[in-house]
């Protein structure tokens, strides 16, 4: 679990809470709750998405959700370096095709591939184009879903603000129909100015929802999906780099320096200091 994720969406729920509460009773106050805004807001917002994706893109935001709050645990840089020395040695002493039987065990599918394709594959350059490959196919995968959030992010505004359209409209022709034009408002301008203000406050409910459900949460989740692509991107490079060298044949020492190429210096000072 991602812990920053979950704080964060806490934190932002109980800080609009605590900023929709009425002072004299710290409770929400019933202006902010609309069943027809919120229904604008996020079914407009579904529908929009529907129109420009296909069913199937949809349905897989499921699981591209979850990248969200799930956190795997073998995404140490060094924890990757270390597995993957062990198979230099491995095939450094008895051959490439003695990976065979370590391979069903290998959680990370990108490595697992590569390790086939490496047992399968004596070209080098037929390897590097079978990563390549498996690595752009990741990023585009990632990239629609987090495209799919930004452009909900983009959606949910405008329909808040459709909403908001949409209140004001029927406040003024409510006004209109019941008379209230500028005699009545002048006979009676002070409950005329309470009705409008309440009517204008319910149609900018919807607004509220927009840009309430776009900040903290369809923007927010695109950006963190960001972050891991990259995450995911550059542990995928060490792995792309160390396959390539397990197929060489390299020394576990030489791979672990070309590894440790790609991970800051800090990372670098640990492996040092645990003697990886």
């Amino acid at each position: 679990m991602d812990i920053a994720t979950l704080i964060g969406l806490i934190v932002g729920v109980v800080l609009v809470a605590y900023g929709m509460a009425d002072p004299s009773t710290m409770m929400p106050s019933s202006m902010f709750f609309n069943p027809q805004a919120f229904a604008i807001v996020l079914g407009g917002t579904l529908a929009a998405t529907l129109v420009n994706y296909p069913i199937k893109r949809i349905f897989g935001l499921f699981k591209v959700t979850a990248k969200v709050f799930l956190h795997r645990q073998n995404d140490d840089p060094l924890l990757l370096i270390q597995e993957m020395s062990g198979y230099a040695q491995i095939a450094r002493k008895q051959g490439v095709a003695a990976l065979e039987g370590s391979i069903s065990r290998i959680q990370n599918g990108y490595l697992q591939r590569g390790l086939e394709n490496a047992i399968l594959t004596r070209d080098p350059a037929k390897l590097l184009d079978f990563l390549d490959n498996e690595l752009d196919s990741m990023i585009e995968r990632h990239q629609s879903g987090q495209e799919i959030f930004y452009n909900m992010g983009s959606y949910a505004p405008a329909f808040g603000l459709l909403g908001t359209v949409m209140g004001l409209i029927l406040m003024m022709g409510g006004q209109s129909d019941n008379g209230t034009g500028m005699a009545s408002f002048a006979s009676d301008s002070e409950g005329s100015m309470n009705m409008l203000l309440t009517g204008m406050g319910r149609a900018l409910v919807t607004t509220f929802y927009g840009v309430l459900f776009s900040n903290l949460f369809f923007i927010p989740i695109a950006g963190k999906l960001k972050t891991r692509t990259e995450d995911e991107v550059a542990l995928n490079r060490i792995i792309r780099a160390g396959v390539l060298s397990i197929h060489e044949r390299d020394h576990h020492l030489v791979l672990e320096e070309k590894l440790l190429t790609f991970v800051d210096k800090q990372t670098r000072e640990m492996h040092r200091i645990n003697g990886l």
